[in-house]
């Protein structure tokens, strides 16, 4: 009875305090509080936005979900045709395409560099990647094509001195001009560039591709081979379940997963994350400060005020829980103002005004479970630092409260 007769009168003081105290120390902050749990909500949105963006880019551009390679790293999958049967017929897979490695360096006039140049089918690449709906001069290959060669933006430069590799690109290749490419069997062929595209994803757009048709003729030893086979997943089981089915099947291949090569750029989003969590730290400390300042300077107006109260028999646990009930009340108002904020303003305006990085335009990436934990961690830090000066503040002896010693 004690306890609730306390909670009751706690209700009550802080009632009349908030409609009574100053109206501008509590909107400034309830706003406070709300711009700060903005701020643990976007830094990671945008960062786990990157990490979706850059899984969909290295999945849709370099790595499909599944590559499928020889067992022996020293040479490539033979019958190819065989093999693509067996993994098509897998009803996980979505589609497949074979790759083969042909030259590994490209030059222009003075200007070469080392690049991975492979001979693809058309066709079944159209169906594991974008790149061919990415271009942006030219066509892609066709089936027929001959002499020709697509190249990525990395490579060409075409002009783009903004590119992040454009020092070491081809600076100023168009569609239209000849490119000279090194072949594996030592000899050169002089290539017509069909098309250019801009995948948006550094990695990918330093490939180039010619038919494998044209392969067939260059090097006619390596007919029905391939360096690599690309799967596309339907995404009803894991990749690695995938992988490990598709390697049953058959005997001298091994397979690699998009998480498997994807090392250095989630070294990258590890950085980014560490960064994320500094500044959290940093806002919750701003937080705390903020609501435990408040609180003091309230109390420190307010010291004869609580004398008089202690005095007149309101207990100190009624008066400690007046200042907890406000400290819950602010950081309440002012996590629904910053997630209404964060989830009707501010989402929608970088949905049409995505970040440009290197790994292309990047969103962010609501998580309803960070919200929450969030809204937890600063209700949390509010509570804390109103409970420290209110506690201070009822120790007090009641004589020194009312006469401000």
């Amino acid at each position: 009875m004690k306890f609730l007769r306390s909670i009751r009168v706690s209700i009550f003081l802080a009632i009349r305090s908030l409609w009574r105290g100053n109206k501008g120390i509590t909107v400034l902050t309830i706003t406070m509080l709300a711009l700060i749990y903005i701020n643990l909500l976007f830094l990671p949105s945008l960062i786990e936005g990157l990490g979706h963006k850059v899984g969909q880019q290295l999945i849709e551009t370099l790595t499909s979900n599944v590559i499928v390679s020889s067992s022996n790293s020293s040479s490539n999958i033979a019958k190819v045709d065989e093999t693509l049967t067996k993994i098509k017929s897998n009803t996980d897979v979505n589609g497949a395409t074979p790759t083969l490695r042909i030259g590994t360096q490209i030059s222009k006039g003075d200007i070469s560099n080392v690049w991975s140049v492979d001979a693809v089918d058309p066709a079944s690449f159209s169906d594991v990647f974008t790149t061919p709906n990415n271009m942006i001069e030219g066509s892609f290959l066709d089936k027929n094509d001959t002499d020709s060669i697509v190249l990525g933006v990395e490579i060409a430069g075409a002009g783009q001195t903004g590119l992040q590799g454009y020092a070491i690109s081809l600076k100023n290749v168009h569609a239209g001009d000849t490119v000279t490419v090194s072949l594996i069997n030592g000899k050169t062929h002089d290539f017509t560039v069909k098309g250019i595209f801009n995948n948006n994803f550094l990695q990918s757009d330093q490939r180039a591709y010619i038919s494998q048709n044209e392969a067939s003729l260059l090097l006619p030893t390596t007919i029905n081979h391939a360096t690599s086979i690309y799967v596309k997943s339907k995404g009803a089981i894991s990749d690695t379940d995938l992988g490990n089915n598709l390697t049953s099947v058959q005997s001298g291949i091994r397979y690699q997963t998009s998480d498997d090569l994807a090392g250095s750029v989630r070294d990258q989003l590890k950085t980014f994350d560490m960064i994320n969590q500094i500044l959290k730290i940093i806002s919750l400390v701003v937080a705390a400060i903020t609501v435990f300042i408040v609180t003091y300077v309230d109390l420190i107006n307010k010291r004869k005020q609580i004398g008089i109260e202690r005095a007149i028999g309101i207990g100190s646990r009624a008066i400690v829980g007046n200042y907890l009930l406000k400290s819950l009340f602010f950081a309440a108002i002012g996590i629904s103002i910053g997630s209404l904020t964060f989830l009707y303003v501010i989402a929608p305006l970088v949905i049409q005004h995505p970040f440009k990085f290197p790994y292309g335009y990047v969103s962010l990436y609501i998580d309803q479970t960070a919200m929450i934990q969030n809204a937890i961690i600063l209700a949390i830090v509010a509570f804390i630092s109103s409970l420290v000066p209110a506690v201070q503040s009822v120790r007090i002896k009641i004589l020194d409260a009312i006469w401000g010693i």
